[in-house]
């Protein structure tokens, strides 16, 4: 064929269709999706799966050191005012209340998070790809439905035990050990009803850990049934429920005690203090878990992998702020819990001072003893 060509055009057709004889001999072209950069395919051997850049997800390194620095700040602050706040509640008297229980069932929420899911999504998100294994992609994303599960179910507690103390004085009074029991159960149905999050997560061959739920009927399923009806949408309008009953109770009262009116039931200022309090503290989680559960429902496809990342970058960043916050707002609206801190504080510093002292007067006896 290109001997019958002309003598003009055969120098340039024979190097065409050796080109395209050997792009037919070698047929493996990796077409990446929109948004996932790849780099040059490495050489052969070990060192084949650390060549890639750092922009798998498309994220650029402005947006990764700045998120890596937020991140970072909010993960401190979170695991030092959880611990503290567990800490101050265990080791104070004034504090070791029925109420304060649930307080630190959230602190230890967050404290789960902070240490088993969070660092290790910053880690997805800044190396580019996950590089932990399923196992331990299923475990991360368990514990990131988890957390906030158990703590919308604590919450939900905490606000019928507060509606039916007010309302029934006299009849029901929540102890110790049922306040613990109660606990238990928020535990024991979170845990159920975000089982499913391990087998509707893994890590696929291309070392991608999904970041929201697969499009197949059972991740439609789980996101409707499970996360917004039986773990948001329900407990959130039973709490909503609870606290207008509570703020109706407590404003006719107000208004039968400003009109002169002689009522049986007094409410007393720490207990209308109290209840805004925990108002403030449960709307903030709240509102900060919305976002994650309407976006594992309405989720943008994973074949655009900058765009995927950066909505659960914001989402898991919006959720994650409610970790950190918790323990300020209770510092701030809790004067038991500063008083308690205060005192934490002071016992650890006389017994740093003590030991101190101690190191110092048998080394100079010591000395004294060896001069003589």
């Amino acid at each position: 064929f290109a001997q019958s060509m002309d003598n003009s055009s055969g120098p340039f057709l024979l190097p065409t269709l050796l080109l395209l004889l050997q792009n037919v001999s070698n047929p493996k072209i990796s077409i990446s999706p929109a948004g996932y950069e790849m780099t040059e395919p490495p050489p052969t051997g070990s060192s084949s799966s650390r060549n890639h850049t750092l922009l798998d997800y498309g994220l650029r390194p402005v947006e990764i050191a700045a998120a890596s620095v937020v991140w970072g700040a909010l993960w401190l602050v979170s695991i030092f005012g959880n611990f503290l706040v567990c800490l101050v509640i265990h080791r104070s008297r004034r504090t070791q209340s029925t109420t304060n229980y649930f307080v630190v069932s959230m602190a230890c929420a967050d404290l789960l998070t902070s240490v088993a899911s969070e660092p290790f999504l910053l880690l997805q998100l800044t190396y580019g790809r996950w590089m932990l294994g399923n196992g331990m992609c299923k475990l991360v994303r368990y514990i990131q439905y988890l957390t906030p599960a158990v703590q919308i179910y604590v919450v939900l507690i905490f606000s019928m035990d507060k509606s039916y103390t007010l309302f029934h004085p006299l009849s029901f009074k929540v102890s110790r050990e049922k306040a613990k029991k109660m606990i238990l159960a928020s535990w024991l149905c979170g845990a159920l009803f975000a089982s499913p999050a391990c087998f509707l997560y893994s890590s696929n061959s291309n070392h991608h850990c999904n970041f929201f739920l697969p499009d197949s009927w059972q991740g439609a399923a789980y996101s409707i049934i499970h996360l917004l009806v039986l773990l948001y949408l329900i407990p959130l309008l039973l709490i909503i429920l609870c606290y207008q009953k509570l703020f109706t109770y407590i404003w006719r009262k107000g208004t039968e005690g400003m009109a002169g009116m002689r009522t049986l039931n007094l409410i007393s200022n720490r207990t209308v203090k109290t209840l805004k309090k925990f108002f403030i503290f449960n709307s903030v989680f709240l509102l900060s878990c919305l976002p994650f559960y309407v976006v594992q429902v309405c989720h943008p496809q994973e074949t655009d992998y900058r765009k995927s990342s950066l909505v659960f970058l914001a989402v898991s960043w919006i959720s994650f702020s409610s970790s950190a916050s918790k323990p300020i707002l209770f510092y701030i609206y809790n004067t038991n819990f500063r008083r308690g801190m205060k005192e934490t504080c002071c016992t650890f510093a006389r017994k740093y001072y003590r030991s101190n002292i101690y190191t110092i007067t048998t080394g100079s006896g010591t000395t004294r003893k060896n001069h003589v």
